[in-house]
């Protein structure tokens, strides 16, 4: 198959796309990843079970970096392939637009029968949609979506599988409310990797959910999804001696460094911290007290429905252009009912 889409039409296309986006706080773009090693799932009838027929598609994968998250949704994905017989592809793009729209585009050459893309960002690789169409590639993004849409949909993908971010930014305000009560507080925001659809909407649920409430963010910074910045952060914020009442961190992850530099500082019984997630360590360091709030949500399933629909989809099957994965509330009370994924 020809490739539809010059590396110079790209580079044009995303220089313009990019325009105004503000990711101050991130190192410049990493050179290009090389691709991972594909995982093929055993594509035998004992590799199926009882009543899935092995289909023998070839599906590509495209990660946005390497976090500790995009591990769960791989072994999701990994046990959709062997139930349906589908050959992955995993390509990681570190968190570099430019990088993935090459790995699509080398994915469209390579003939794959679908492509499943975590976008790296929300609008930067729009024109590798763009190009899938064109070659008649179908597309389906799943965790982090793109477009402008709150909904995670978008004309020319075939479905998006994940969270309505808006509504687990809404989630963790009323997680914040509840521990601080009607005084309400001021609060830090540590938010994901900047143009991100996770830390778009999530900031912006989040928001609309302490509206009308004495509850008032006085500092946001991204953390990018790393223990070690958000530590610092939280670090930087105590030594400007300014009050704060909790920190909210859009991963767990995060979440637990900042408690971790509260406990340090002898203030962890001063302030709250909020993450969401339910990571493996985010759970612990709710049953420890490390933080104060978190959620759950299973991001094995994540990976599982996103090559799940890809198969629905390739045998001709009506999918919905949205399936929704919901995060729900963890607190110390329920915190033992649930077990981390990742």
């Amino acid at each position: 198959m020809k490739k539809i889409l010059s590396i110079g039409l790209v580079a044009v296309m995303l220089s313009s796309l990019l325009v105004g986006c503000t990711d101050v706080s991130a190192p410049a773009p990493a050179a290009p990843a090389a691709e991972a090693p594909a995982a093929e799932a055993d594509t035998g009838a004992e590799a199926a079970d009882e009543g899935s027929a092995a289909t023998g598609y070839n599906i590509a994968v495209l990660i946005p970096g390497s976090v500790a998250y995009f591990t769960a949704t791989r072994a999701g994905s990994d046990e959709a392939a062997a139930k349906y017989g589908c050959n992955l592809s995993y390509s990681d793009a570190n968190w570099d637009a430019a990088t993935q729209l090459s790995q699509i585009e080398d994915a469209i050459s390579k003939g794959v029968d679908m492509i499943a893309v975590c976008a790296s960002d929300a609008e930067g690789i729009l024109p590798g949609i763009e190009a899938a169409n064109e070659a008649g590639v179908p597309i389906l993004t799943f965790t982090n979506a793109v477009g402008t849409d709150e909904s995670g949909t978008v004309d020319g993908v075939v479905s998006y599988i994940g969270q309505n971010e808006v509504d687990t930014g809404k989630l963790c305000a009323k997680i914040a409310g509840e521990l601080l009560g009607e005084k309400g507080g001021k609060i830090v925001c540590i938010e994901g990797k900047p143009g991100t659809f996770p830390q778009i909407w999530r900031t912006k649920g989040f928001e609309e959910g302490i509206e009308g409430t004495n509850m008032e963010i006085v500092y946001k910074q991204s953390g990018e999804w790393d223990k070690e910045k958000a530590m610092s952060i939280a670090e930087d914020v105590l030594q400007k001696g300014d009050q704060v009442d909790l920190f909210f961190c859009q991963d767990d992850g995060m979440a637990t460094g900042v408690g971790e530099v509260l406990e340090e500082a002898g203030m962890r019984d001063k302030i709250k911290v909020v993450g969401l997630g339910g990571s493996i360590q985010g759970l612990q360091a709710l049953k420890d007290g490390v933080i104060d709030g978190n959620t759950f949500l299973s991001a094995k399933e994540e990976g599982y429905k996103a090559i799940e629909t890809c198969v629905k989809y390739l045998n001709g099957e009506e999918v919905e252009p949205r399936t929704l994965v919901v995060q729900v509330p963890v607190t110390k009370e329920n915190v033992d009912e649930f077990e981390g994924e990742w």
